[in-house]
Order: C-alpha cells, then sequence, then structure tokens
C-alpha cells in the first residue's frame, strides 16, 4: 500500500467494519475529523464500508484503496438538509454523500470505488405521490417552504449529489471510481485550483440527472485522463442560473478538459443551460466521445443573461452522435420568434473555436441560433470533418432541444454575426450541407464535399456578407443559393474555376456577385 502522508488515520483502528451491514458512519467521520486537526491520510482499506454522508476537512487525504468500497447508505433519513447550489439556485437539499466544504489542501486518491447507491433514490424520480413515503414526503415539503424558486426541474433537490466540493481550494481527485449518484456525481461549485485527474466516472444511461462532472462558478480547473460514461452531460461547465447569479457574479473560468474519453451520455462537454454568471476562458483538447446525444453543446435562452466567451475546442473525436456541434439560445423555447429588447437577461455567445475534430455517424451536421435580438459572434471551424449520413430515426434526438424546428442532416446557422469555415468536410446524404439564414457575415474557405453531393451545397437567406474561396463547382446543380431581401454581398475570389455561373439568386434577393 502506497499512502501520501506519514498520519495515517486507518477507519479500522476507529471501529469500521468491513462487509459488515452496520453503518460505519461514526468510525469514518471521527477518522476524518481528527485528520482535519492535524493534517494527514484517511485510509480506507479494502473491502465494503457502508456509511451515511461524510465530510471531508482541512489537509486531508482520504485514500481508498484498490478493493475498497465506500457504499453510501439508501436511507434519506440518514442525509441532513443543507444548503447549497442546485441547478444554478442557492436552496436547501441532502446533504451530498461526500462533501468537501469550505476547505482547502484535500485529495481523494487511490483506485477504490465511492458508490453512491443510486438505486435508491432513482426509484423517487418521477414517482407518483402515493409511492413516495411520508418520511420523504415531509423531507421534500421542509426543502420547498425554505426554497424561493421552482421550476420545471426542481426535483434537483430530491436526491443528493454524490460528491461536492463546495466553496473549497486546493483539491485533488485521482484513481478513484465514482458510481452511482443519486443525482449529478462530481460537482465542483464556488471553489478554486480542482485537479480531477484518472478518474473513473459511472452513471447507468437511466439515472435521472445522472451528469458525470459539473464544473459550477469554479475557477482554475482541470480534468484529464478521465472517463466518464454518464446518464446525462458528461462534462458539464456551469454559473448559475438568472437574476440570482447574475448578483453572485461567480464565472466559471480557466478551465482545463484533456485526454478524456466519453463513452455516452447527453454531451460530451456541455456548457450550460445556467451560465448567467459567465464562462469563460475554456479549452478542451484529445478528447473521445461516443454515443453522446450531442458533442459540444452551449445552451441557454432569453432571462439567462451572462456570456459564454473564449472558448477552444481541439482534437477531438466523435462517433454516433445525434448532433456534434450545437450553440443554441433557444433552449426549450421556440426558434421562430421576434426580437425582444436587450437587457441583463440577454445572453451572448462569442469567440468559440473548433480545429482539428472527426464527426462520424452523426444525424446533423451542427446547429448555431443566436437571437434575433442579440446575434452570437465568432464561430470558427478549421480542419473539420462531418459524416453527417446516420438515420435522422437512429435516435429520438433534435439537434439542439429548441422548438419549432425541423431536423435535417445539414449545418444550420441562424443569428450569428460571423461564421467562419477553413478546410472542413461535409458529407450529408441531401441537400443543403450547409444553411444560413439572418446571418451578417459568413466565410467559407475550402470546403469539400463529396463528388455526388446534392446541391445546392450552401443556401443563403438574408446574409448580408458570404465569401466562397477554394472551393470547387459541382458536377450537376448550383454550388450555392441565395434568396431574402437581406441577402446581399457574395464574393467567390480564389475558387477552383469561376463559381458564378453555379450561384443561383432568387427573384425577392438584390444579391450582387463578384467573381473576380
Amino acid at each position: 500500500m502506497a499512502v501520501p502522508n506519514t498520519d495515517l488515520f486507518d477507519i479500522r483502528e476507529y471501529g469500521a467494519l468491513d462487509d459488515s451491514d452496520d453503518p460505519d458512519t461514526d468510525a469514518i467521520q471521527t477518522a476524518l475529523d481528527e485528520c482535519a486537526e492535524s493534517g494527514g491520510t484517511v485510509y480506507v482499506p479494502p473491502g465494503t464500508y457502508v456509511t451515511a454522508p461524510l465530510r471531508v476537512g482541512d489537509h486531508t487525504t482520504l485514500h481508498v484503496d484498490a478493493g475498497a468500497t465506500l457504499q453510501f447508505i439508501g436511507d434519506y433519513d440518514a442525509f441532513p438538509t443543507v444548503k447549497s447550489r442546485w441547478e444554478g439556485w442557492n436552496q436547501y437539499g441532502f446533504h451530498p454523500c461526500l462533501l468537501v466544504d469550505d476547505a482547502e489542501n484535500v485529495s481523494i486518491t487511490g483506485r477504490g470505488t465511492i458508490d453512491g447507491g443510486g438505486e435508491y433514490w432513482w426509484q423517487f424520480y418521477d414517482a407518483p405521490d402515493s409511492e413516495i413515503p411520508d418520511g420523504l414526503q415531509k423531507r421534500l415539503a421542509e426543502f420547498e417552504a425554505k426554497n424561493e424558486k421552482q421550476d420545471d426541474v426542481s426535483s434537483f433537490t430530491h436526491r443528493p449529489p454524490l460528491f461536492q466540493i463546495f466553496d473549497s481550494e486546493n483539491v485533488s481527485v485521482s484513481g478513484v471510481t465514482l458510481r452511482n449518484s443519486p443525482f449529478w456525481n462530481t460537482h465542483v461549485v464556488y471553489s478554486e485550483n480542482v485537479t480531477i485527474h484518472d478518474v473513473n466516472i459511472e452513471n447507468p444511461a437511466d439515472a435521472p440527472n445522472g451528469d458525470g462532472i459539473d464544473i459550477d462558478s469554479s475557477r482554475y480547473v482541470r480534468i484529464s485522463d478521465t472517463y466518464i460514461n454518464a446518464g446525462d452531460d458528461a462534462i458539464c461547465i456551469k454559473s448559475g442560473k438568472n437574476a440570482e447569479a447574475r448578483e453572485v457574479g461567480e464565472p466559471a473560468s480557466q478551465i482545463t478538459v484533456t485526454n478524456c474519453t466519453v463513452e455516452a451520455g447527453h454531451g460530451g462537454v456541455v456548457i450550460g443551460s445556467e451560465m448567467s454568471g459567465d464562462v469563460r476562458d475554456v479549452t478542451v483538447t484529445n478528447c473521445t466521445f461516443t454515443d453522446t446525444d450531442r458533442g459540444v453543446r452551449i445552451k441557454t435562452q432569453r432571462d439567462r443573461g451572462g456570456v459564454v466567451e473564449d472558448l477552444r475546442f481541439d482534437n477531438i473525436v466523435m462517433r454516433r452522435i445525434a448532433c456534434p456541434f450545437v450553440i443554441n439560445g433557444y433552449y426549450f423555447t421556440p426558434l421562430d420568434s421576434d426580437p425582444e429588447p436587450v437587457d441583463e437577461g440577454t445572453p451572448m455567445v462569442r469567440n468559440i473555436s473548433f480545429t482539428n475534430i472527426t464527426a462520424r455517424e452523426v444525424e446533423t451536421a451542427g446547429f448555431f441560433a443566436g437571437l434575433p435580438e442579440q446575434y452570437f459572434e465568432g464561430i470558427s471551424f478549421s480542419d473539420v470533418q462531418i459524416d453527417a449520413t446516420r438515420s435522422l430515426d437512429a435516435t429520438d434526438l433534435d439537434p439542439a432541444m429548441a422548438y419549432d424546428y425541423e431536423q435535417t442532416h445539414g449545418l444550420f446557422c441562424k443569428s450569428i454575426a460571423d461564421i467562419s469555415f477553413h478546410n472542413v468536410r461535409i458529407r450529408t446524404p441531401g441537400s443543403p450541407a450547409m444553411r444560413f439564414e439572418e446571418t451578417e457575415d459568413v466565410t467559407i474557405d475550402g470546403l469539400r464535399v463529396p463528388d455526388d453531393q446534392a446541391a445546392p451545397v450552401v443556401t443563403l437567406q438574408n446574409v448580408d456578407r458570404t465569401r466562397v474561396r477554394d472551393c470547387a463547382p459541382q458536377s450537376e446543380g448550383p454550388f450555392l443559393e441565395a434568396s431574402g431581401p437581406e441577402t446581399r454581398e457574395i464574393s467567390l475570389a480564389g475558387n477552383h474555376g469561376s463559381l458564378a455561373d453555379d450561384v443561383e439568386i432568387a427573384d425577392d434577393s438584390d444579391a450582387t456577385v463578384d467573381d473576380s
């Protein structure tokens, strides 16, 4: 056994018994409390230790050895009421199974398992009142009386997260397996300088709200070499919801994700929809996403406010995904809506870069929708390959969870100030491969499509400026179709032969074509 500190607190010396039906909570918590007074390592040896919620304090390493399992008990009475952040609001709910709260210099290490016993809690999700025990209904009523806010996702206070790092600094997690979380698996909130390395996150596909890792209003966070199989979003970055989060003003920032493998989940890396306190300076590199509903997903809606900016996604491989790229300003709201006044509740997404990405066996190439009152800005693609030939019936999923949008294989873009594509390859079984509506500036440089790609390859509707270069005419049909009175300048310089004859302008458009 290798443990990282000479001051060792072996839970067996405090009375913990492996493979016992009786909870070892008092023994383990006493060891953790004494360790926090002087610093050291709390050692969990091989065996299964049943326990109620635990709290880890300052200067403590909790080492869960290979073959050891911390098995959290299925008993709502064993979980005290605490105030925390739940789905973007500071509210009351159940104590997390394992909690690092207001602590510094904490490590969770070892090759053991931390199991939240989620099956016990999942049975109550969406159950009728007649199937929820009276005692649990009383607890939920207590939360509702204390909490000021409710919405369609207010079931979040019904179940505890497995592991939460709250208002803490210098925390690292490595080696362990975190599985079967009642709610979110790992939640980092109001914390800084957090490292998650070489960790396994495992939740069944049907685990309700079974997010893998949620980084929430925290900064200097590093996630690396981690495997995630989640029942919801795999890695999610958040900063609170609506007016409360804007007042709190704690962004999620300076976050890196690298060398991670996502086997399943609702999204590989997801930003939002709670992003009202801002999300910025995020880099995601060298990852694979397989069988996730979406790949990279940014979701928001009116009244969120906040800014998502300066995000970089590089060296990512995706396979069997409904939609690999989503930026959605209409999360659970209708896409075709009139402009509204711009105020503090109007969200902004800007400066998002996708490079060196391959997405195969996907249904829809991409979905990008800003708001008519505030276009999203600065979306760029470079060296990206998308094979959007998977049947639209392969899953039950729409691309972005925006209402009133009819799914197609092609990339869709609306209400974006500027979007660019450099050296991008797209294969779709239908036409168009790329569709732009109500967009100010589109740059397409080096777009490649198969020889048998259906025409037109690109359609424009009310697009102010379009630049096309390093592209080739289609063997049959137009390369580009333009319509709408707001479609104006189309530049075709630097292509493989003239594209002027491969542009069709609708009667409702006065667009001009420059092929010089």
